[in-house]
């Protein structure tokens, strides 16, 4: 293993505990890069390249501009070219509020090496202060397509020694190296550098209010059709007996196009031709209202998306204000147009476009809409992922389980670029659009809860997917064993990371409990299956866990 470091004007290189002899040449050079090092701007993760914010300081030789993707149209990624011109070529970002490693160790990536051979790729974390030591990560990758992964800072080692360390606290300046202690060229790709930017998934990023207060929710414990309390069925298409955007389904309210069975809810995309109001379409689906509407707090919705091309996904809200017929507030409130009541795109994706989710705003400032933010999960179709927006009189802060895609924050709020000082309502739906195959069935969006917190106490079960009697399992947090109470009415467990990545299944039946030990520290979800439940209990219960 070798490492490298460099603050301001000191050096060190390790390979194998022993030193690295450096040329004058080369001391040189670093005294020049010490000197440009607090130059580099400040941002914040994600790093995914879409802004002109999320430039590197190159150094070494390491030449990085930010060009069009060449395997994924519509996406901007980072080019990071290496010349040969010294054996640790490289480029570093400051980040303004830090790489956060108290909750999730994790700092997530994508590459993309176009020639396909073996390439050893290093991050490298400093933090500002000096009250902990640089450390480091590195792995040899292959690939000759887009590869997502992680590198566990748990396991990190300490920069100029072999040592390792759980590392924990804020880093701030994220240095990257292509082919460390080697004289090699070549071009990588890089893109969707993301991390934890505070240490609870839950707080907001940058002073901005506890939202910590369950003020609404739909947990989805029930069967049948969504309960007519909270959503209302939009079906009246506004557009002159169509919906906008091209769309090319109907909306409608039967209980195939969305349902609620084994604790979530399904909304449905179906090829079937279907007339409503003398108008024949060739697709169903469902779109939903929420009836209750709020102004500022944290919005979380966790759900699989569905897949396939033409199908367009979305979790969003409009301004109660919105003059749009057959919407529910519309009947009662309708005093403007779209844009004017402003819109917010918490999440929606786009078949053709596989595995990406984004996020937008939408005001009369800017009629189509303004810069969005977004990014590549590895299979949001069969994993569920907490999709979530943090409201509040400053700015707009998008998350995908936690971690920031999308800020909007106008320097100064109008009437025009700002109209989110009123009552938003909630809209869940799947439309479609022309480029559906011609051998599309269906598809579906399956929602596991949306939930709105406001200002107040914080609730205990935010994070969870499901929550119930918390005293059944002990200890939280757990080290070793989690046991559970009452075990013998449940049969099966699995424990599945935030993303829904599953890690533990198991039997209950004849167990004293969980064993975590060998787990990564972090936070989890576990579901227990009941044995006997009646015909209003869920045959489950969820709970939250977080691992020391």
């Amino acid at each position: 293993m070798q490492s490298y470091c460099h603050k301001y004007i000191n050096v060190c290189f390790t390979v194998h505990r022993s030193l690295f002899l450096i040329t004058m040449r080369k001391i040189l050079f670093l005294l020049f890069l010490g000197g440009i090092l607090n130059s580099a701007g400040s941002q914040n993760l994600p790093i995914n390249f879409e802004s002109n914010e999320h430039s590197f300081t190159e150094f070494g030789g390491t030449q990085f501009r930010r060009v069009k993707d060449p395997l994924r149209p519509n996406n901007n990624v980072g080019l990071f070219t290496n010349t040969a011109g010294s054996e640790f070529e490289g480029a570093f970002i400051d980040v303004k509020n830090g790489v956060v490693l108290d909750s999730s160790q994790k700092l997530y990536f994508s590459l993309y090496h176009a020639e396909g051979d073996s390439f050893s790729f290093q991050i490298k974390l400093e933090q500002s202060d000096q009250s902990a030591p640089d450390i480091f990560i590195q792995r040899r990758f292959k690939t000759s397509t887009w590869h997502s992964d992680s590198f566990d800072f748990s396991k990190a080692k300490i920069v100029g020694s072999e040592d390792p360390i759980n590392a924990k606290g804020t880093y701030k300046r994220i240095t990257i190296f292509f082919e460390g202690n080697e004289l090699k060229s070549g071009e990588y790709h890089l893109d969707d550098i993301k991390g934890f930017i505070r240490t609870d998934g839950n707080q907001q990023n940058n002073g901005t209010p506890n939202y910590g207060k369950l003020v609404w929710a739909d947990e989805f414990d029930y069967s049948g059709k969504p309960k007519s309390e909270n959503w209302h069925h939009q079906v009246i298409a506004p557009n002159n007996g169509t919906w906008f955007n091209g769309e090319l389904q109907h909306y409608t309210d039967k209980i195939d196009n969305s349902y609620v069975s084994d604790g979530t809810m399904k909304i449905v995309l179906k090829k079937e031709r279907y007339t409503y109001a003398n108008s024949t379409l060739d697709y169903t689906s469902a779109r939903l209202n929420s009836k209750f509407a709020f102004t500022y707090g944290r919005v979380n919705v966790r759900a699989k998306i569905p897949a396939g091309n033409g199908v367009w996904p979305a979790i969003w809200t409009l301004g109660t204000n919105i003059g749009e017929t057959g919407n529910y507030w519309g009947r009662d409130q309708n005093t403007v147009g779209w844009p004017k009541c402003g819109e917010i795109d918490i999440m929606e994706s786009w078949g053709h476009n596989p595995r990406y989710v984004s996020s937008a705003v939408h005001t009369q400032a800017r009629f189509g809409g303004v810069e969005t933010g977004g990014t590549y999960l590895t299979d949001p179709y069969n994993d569920y992922h907490v999709y979530s927006l943090v409201w509040s009189p400053e700015k707009l802060l998008f998350f995908v389980d936690s971690i920031q895609i999308y800020e909007y924050n106008p320097d100064v709020k109008t009437a025009d670029n700002w109209p989110f000082t009123k009552d938003q309502y909630i809209l869940l739906n799947v439309a479609v659009i022309s480029q559906v195959d011609n051998n599309f069935d269906s598809s579906k969006m399956e929602i596991d809860y949306v939930r709105v917190y406001q200002e107040g106490e914080d609730s205990s079960t935010l994070d969870a997917p499901k929550s119930t009697k918390m005293g059944m399992i002990y200890p939280n947090p757990v080290k070793n064993i989690i046991h559970i109470e009452n075990i013998t009415d449940y049969i099966s467990y699995t424990l599945t990371e935030v993303s829904g990545r599953e890690v533990l299944i198991g039997d209950l039946t004849n167990s004293i409990g969980i064993d975590v030990q060998n787990l990564t520290p972090g936070l989890y979800n576990l579901q227990l299956k009941k044995r006997h439940f009646s015909a209003t209990e869920t045959p489950q219960v969820f709970f939250r866990v977080i691992k020391e």
